[in-house]
């Protein structure tokens, strides 16, 4: 050729297969260094490109390689250097050799005519994917053939791509495969026995490779060169400097990565405090008081929720409904009545009075007025207290025994009957103020819920419905906050003072009171506890044996415990000592008590150190160790089953052709004696 230069080898490489085997980013690879993702090789797919064959010093064809390039968006990160890259990289040099490698790329349709690409061609490359049986399976019956067929004197190197798939995670790898592609299964998968033996009836060498790991690619197209090489020189007997040439090597067998130890995290809440007692009011679990409204509407609610958001609710829910302190309410109304009508909310004189009355007493408020007492037959006889005089939103309040809309039990709570006035959607809306602090802005009866808010001293409320009127709507995120900090701290005073508390926790160095709503607003596993079929729903009592119960709250118990203990692990690890045994009692023990994250971790560290295990604890192993165990150990080991006998047969080999070669240099050493040295008969 008119190009080739003087010392200078051309090799002209035609690499064939079936589509979609990985044969033009093998190419790839070795032409531009190219180092992708596994994403980027496995949601993109490169069409063949018969431009992509022949590397030119010729300005004209870097050029329309450029073009072509761009045409098919050849993935690559160095576009605009390519030419001058791939010219490099196609220079070589092997066994003091030096070579220039000309790489032809091919369709893989069994259809398509390649002659042109085989005309003139020093060595092919036949590849094969190793997650596709049938690529394989084409290499004897169709390739093969073809290459014999219009080159049979050309050296053959079968290269199985791919690599990384064989030790990659199969669900997510056809995840991200391209859309209609063919899910790879397990099955699919070749071992490295099955290419060499097709490797072997064919008589060629037979390498593998990984551009995703990069291995292999310098191997394949060295001993691709010494191969071709080999063959020139038997044709071209006369150029000393091929001599030097060594046939193919051996390739050593590839090392997959250690996959990475699980983390050890602390599951957070999944529960949104946000939305927990929006949550809370539409599926009211534990409800402790019920408002009938407009006479048949029943409207369940909580008092911690109602007594923290408005003092109106507070002084409501302080009243004790009971037969001993109806009389005290009766005997008392007289005395309390002018006090009860010029007493303030929040003055310190009303609380310095209030202090010295009875439990029974009522808060003074705005509306004062006085109380009734009323025993009517009612289905469950309780007596009812009247409120109408001391504030026109109630009726009456008493205790009843209701069933709880979605737990279905029956329970004593409060009952409160509504004025007549109010309408159940903007009561509820209200109430979901009171719960939430928020007021949606397209609320159609804004007035009414303004008129409510009035008479309940909600004055947050009142001041939003103002602003949303006003069309100064965005105010109301301050208020919103403001109403947040207000609520905290009554709900603080409340927990101190032990106000409205509805369960008790009995621990071993004491007893704390809390309220049911907070607790399953604000954890879904508290929710799981008290609102489910477990004991402590209907409970005011709850002991410790109740995490038992739960596989949720065990989880968040858990992981301090396993993160506190694989620290130790480590950190013992670190100091040389021999953590081995203590991770199988640390499997046993994780696994009988669910601590998941800390089984994975031990079954990491025993995958990861599975042969110097093995023959320290091989009795434990087999006796600790359920069939499950069994099945993940010969999945995950490192290394895997497939690298060692790999390994074994690359050292056997390797042996075998150091005797051969030691043979061969004897051999050769007695026939340069012989044909120097001068026999005595011809002398």
């Amino acid at each position: 050729m008119d190009y080739e230069r003087p010392n200078v080898e051309t090799i002209k490489c035609v690499v064939v297969g079936d589509n979609a085997v990985g044969k033009t980013r093998l190419i790839c690879a070795r032409a531009c260094n190219t180092t992708l993702t596994q994403y980027q090789l496995l949601a993109t797919h490169v069409p063949t490109v018969w431009a992509i064959d022949q590397y030119r010093v010729c300005q004209e064809v870097n050029e329309y390689y450029t073009k072509m390039l761009n045409k098919v968006k050849l993935v690559c990160d160095a576009e605009k250097s390519l030419c001058v890259q791939v010219l490099e990289r196609s220079r070589d040099v092997v066994d003091d050799v030096s070579v220039s490698l000309r790489l032809w790329d091919t369709f893989g349709d069994h259809h398509k005519d390649r002659r042109f690409a085989y005309g003139r061609s020093d060595v092919v490359v036949l590849c094969f994917s190793i997650a596709n049986p049938n690529s394989l399976y084409h290499v004897k019956t169709m390739w093969y053939l073809e290459i014999k067929h219009f080159c049979p004197r050309t050296p053959v190197i079968l290269v199985g791509c791919q690599l990384d798939l064989r030790y990659a995670d199969l669900e997510a790898v056809n995840r991200a495969r391209r859309p209609l592609a063919r899910p790879i299964k397990p099955e699919d998968i070749l071992p490295p026995e099955r290419g060499r033996e097709v490797a072997k009836e064919l008589g060629i060498p037979y390498y593998e490779t990984s551009v995703f790991d990069q291995f292999g690619i310098k191997d394949i197209f060295d001993n691709a060169i010494r191969a071709a090489l080999i063959s020139r020189r038997h044709l071209q007997f006369w150029k000393s400097h091929l001599r030097r040439v060594q046939k193919p090597l051996l390739q050593a067998p590839f090392l997959p990565p250690k996959a990475p130890p699980p983390l050890i995290k602390i599951q957070d809440c999944p529960c949104n405090n946000q939305d927990g007692p929006r949550k809370l009011l539409e599926n009211p679990l534990c409800a402790d008081v019920m408002f009938i409204v407009q006479e048949h509407f029943n409207v369940f609610a909580h008092k911690i929720y109602l007594s923290t958001s408005s003092s109106k609710f507070y002084d409501l829910f302080q009243m004790e409904i009971s037969e001993e302190s109806q009389g005290k309410v009766v005997a008392e109304r007289h005395r309390r009545e002018h006090l009860m009508r010029t007493l303030s909310l929040d003055t310190e004189e009303a609380m310095a009075v209030l202090s010295n009355l009875s439990p029974n007493s009522l808060r003074a408020s705005k509306s004062d007025g006085t109380l009734k007492v009323m025993n009517l037959n009612a289905k469950h006889h309780q007596n009812k207290l009247s409120l109408a005089f001391w504030c026109k939103a109630f009726r009456s309040i008493h205790k009843e025994t209701v069933v709880n809309p979605v737990t279905g039990t029956a329970a004593v709570i409060t009952v409160v009957k509504m004025d007549n006035s109010f309408q159940l959607g903007p009561f509820s809306a209200v109430l979901r103020f009171l719960y939430t602090g928020e007021l949606n802005e397209r609320e159609m009866e804004l007035m009414k819920i303004a008129q409510i808010a009035e008479i309940l001293e909600v004055f947050d409320l009142r001041m939003m419905v103002e602003n949303i009127t006003n069309k100064e709507g965005f105010m109301n995120k301050e208020i919103t906050k403001a109403f947040h900090v207000r609520k905290a701290n009554r709900i603080k005073e409340c927990l101190a003072k032990s106000s409205f508390t509805d369960v008790v926790f009995r621990l071993d160095d004491g007893t704390i009171n809390a309220h049911k709503p907070l607790l399953i607003s604000s954890c879904e596993w508290m929710a799981a506890l008290f609102g489910g079929s477990f004991k402590e729903s209907a409970n005011n009592e709850t002991s410790d044996y109740f995490y038992s119960k739960l596989s949720c709250m065990l989880k968040k118990l858990f992981c301090p415990t396993e993160q506190y203990a694989v620290k130790e692990l480590l950190k013992a690890s670190r100091d040389g000592q021999d953590i081995d045994g203590e991770v199988l009692n640390y499997l046993e023990f994780a696994q009988f008590h669910n601590a998941n994250q800390l089984s994975a971790w031990c079954l990491h560290h025993i995958c990861t150190h599975y042969n110097n295990i093995c023959a320290k604890y091989r009795k434990e192993i087999r006796s600790k160790s359920l069939a499950e165990n069994q099945e993940y150990f010969e999945k995950h080991r490192w290394p895997p089953v497939w690298y060692l006998k790999e390994e074994d047969h690359y050292h056997r080999v390797k042996k075998e052709r150091e005797k051969e070669d030691v043979v061969l240099n004897k051999h050769l050493s007695r026939r340069r004696w012989c044909f120097w040295s001068t026999s005595p008969t011809v002398a």
